[in-house]
């Protein structure tokens, strides 16, 4: 079969897929009882879904949440650490960069960092004024220095998949050892990219076109609109994403909503005035969502999906 003949077979599976399904729909929420003296933001599920990692609203820092002894534990202060950091795959350690500024020649001065969580030990692994958020790769750390990715195992295992960030404006994916830069929508400018638990998928949101699926060629699959910080769920059933309105210059209002990675009929999940749901987080292992408010809390909501 040719590309055109498998790009439309995986579109006539998302079609399928988008009326096979009923919806989603919220039964428990949590408000996390974490330290009031900071604002919280971001949520990130560690990968057996028993942590929630999350920073400040600043992005300075990362800090653990336990689900099970509902414990907070500081894991680094340092600035700028909470924008992207990556957890590998055993959940033993955490990869962030951390920035600093001269305040006489004001240039930056980018690390990369690996954080080991049972050890409470960090190390530094590069240094420079250009380099890119981390990510994991065969158990190794992976980063870019301007253009040049570094660390990218030589030998590639079979069926290899992996987002390695934003490079550019566009989306860098490492397919079976080789790095490939995608620019879906023509000269778009990307963000929010994540790969489906299948690994088949990419999802994420081009500046003017919104949210989008791919394959792994940069073939587009379905376009979702204005789905902001769109995420999958464990399954790969939906695509959760926060639905934010502002006058220009202050927030407004955002909730949760669902949608099928076909498209269709947005799902609303979170509806408390009190409350506004931003930058949703899926647990890998259980139907758990995640997310952080406006005030700078961050909230646990367990799901269900029911009949249409």
């Amino acid at each position: 079969m040719n590309r055109s003949g498998t790009v439309f077979v995986l579109f006539l599976i998302l079609t399928a897929a988008s009326g096979a399904y009923g919806q989603l729909r919220i039964i428990r929420t949590e408000r996390l009882p974490l330290d009031t003296a900071h604002e919280w933001a971001c949520p990130v599920f560690s990968p057996d879904g028993k942590s929630i990692y999350f920073t400040t609203a600043a992005n300075d820092g990362i800090y653990e949440y336990s689900t099970a002894t509902r414990t907070t534990r500081m894991i680094t202060v340092d600035q700028g650490a909470g924008f992207g950091f990556s957890i590998s795959p055993d959940g033993a350690q955490i990869a962030y960069r951390r920035s600093s500024h001269d305040p006489r020649t004001h240039e930056r001065t980018q690390q990369i960092v690996i954080a080991s969580l049972a050890a409470n030990m960090s190390t530094v692994v590069a240094t420079g004024p250009d380099l890119s958020i981390p990510m994991f790769s065969q158990g190794r750390v992976v980063y870019s220095a301007g253009t040049k990715t570094k660390n990218l195992p030589s030998v590639a295992a079979v069926g290899e998949v992996g987002i390695l960030g934003i490079e550019k404006t566009k989306i860098a994916v490492n397919v079976g050892g080789r790095k490939l830069l995608l620019d879906p929508l023509k000269n778009g400018s990307y963000i929010w990219p994540s790969l489906s638990p299948d690994r088949t998928r990419i999802l994420a949101y081009e500046m003017d076109g919104g949210a989008f699926i791919c394959d792994l060629s940069g073939n587009i699959l379905s376009r979702l609109g204005r789905c902001n910080a769109p995420v999958w769920t464990r399954d790969g059933k939906w695509v959760v994403y926060m639905n934010d309105r502002d006058d220009g210059h202050t927030l407004l209002t955002s909730d949760l909503f669902c949608i099928s990675p076909g498209g269709g009929e947005p799902v609303r999940l979170t509806a408390d005035d009190a409350v506004d749901e931003m930058y949703p987080s899926c647990s890998s292992i259980e139907n758990k969502i995640a997310c952080s408010s406006a005030s700078g809390d961050i909230y646990l909501f367990e799901y269900e999906e029911t009949a249409k």
